[in-house]
């Protein structure tokens, strides 16, 4: 879950904005893509034919089984899911986009391995948007999605710097803030367990990006102090965009002021 590093006109919020991959400059056969017909909340996009089949394309839940583990869960829970979905869909949507550009943007032989760990987790992106798309789709519709898309929308595209030792340093301080949520979505659903299955998919792949994007930004010239500094700004304004949906996570049993002061926390994770 991150931040994308596109400008977008946003002034039309009944229509979604259009952010296609372009080609790899170095004309690899990977870089071209398919367009998504997708579900996409915040950013749609186009999939890299690369991504599109085989043993790393997205795959999809198995319907029964997620069926049989939501009827473990009440209607106020389901209904605080759905509300909190949104959120984290709009975070793949752009995190697969921002990991396949630097890919494509590091083709220099001599960071090869970091272009690989790149187009892997846009891999594990898009996979992640997939579950999380399966998943809202047997979840309400809440009232305030609206409200919820354009608060989000803007919230990824303040995260966003065209430089990308910045960018990156802003993506970790991001991707380990979603790590504290998806902990503390687990614990109240673990009577759900392929929805436990899938928070805990999704978190152990993101704290690998932690850890790839802290490197890649240190890589890239960040000091430690503008990754200290950055991960205070980014996890004070991820808890204030969650702030607004506080009653779904105390629907859910969470304590919010715990989960927000853990969000705040700012620290990287190992």
């Amino acid at each position: 879950m991150n931040a994308t590093m596109e400008t977008v006109n946003l002034d039309r919020e009944s229509s979604q904005p259009d952010l296609l991959l372009e080609s790899d400059a170095s004309g690899s056969p990977d870089a071209k893509v398919i367009i998504l017909a997708s579900d996409a909340l915040c950013f749609r996009h186009a999939v890299p034919v690369a991504l599109s089949a085989g043993p790393v394309a997205p795959g999809r839940l198995d319907p029964v089984r997620l069926t049989r583990g939501l009827s473990e869960l009440s209607e106020v829970e389901i209904a605080a899911l759905g509300r909190l979905l949104p959120i984290l869909l709009c975070g793949e949507e752009s995190a697969f986009q921002v990991f396949w550009r630097e890919g494509c943007r590091i083709a220099n032989a001599q960071v090869s391995r970091s272009r690989t760990l790149a187009y892997r987790i846009a891999a594990e992106e898009l996979q992640h948007e997939r579950l999380l798309q399966d998943l809202r789709s047997y979840c309400p519709v809440p009232d305030d999605i609206a409200s919820t898309l354009t608060r989000t929308r803007h919230f990824f595209l303040r995260m966003a710097s065209r430089d990308p030792a910045v960018h990156f340093a802003m993506v970790a301080a991001l991707d380990s803030g979603v790590c504290v949520i998806l902990s503390a979505l687990a614990k109240p659903l673990s009577r759900a367990t392929v929805v436990v299955e899938i928070l805990n998919r999704i978190r152990s792949d993101e704290a690998r990006h932690v850890r790839f994007s802290h490197q890649h930004s240190y890589e890239l010239g960040a000091s430690t102090s503008l990754l200290a500094n950055t991960a205070v700004r980014v996890r004070s304004e991820l808890a204030a965009l969650l702030r607004p949906l506080g009653s779904a996570f105390e629907d859910l049993g969470i304590d919010t002021d715990q989960l927000f002061r853990r969000v705040n926390a700012h620290q990287r994770l190992a």
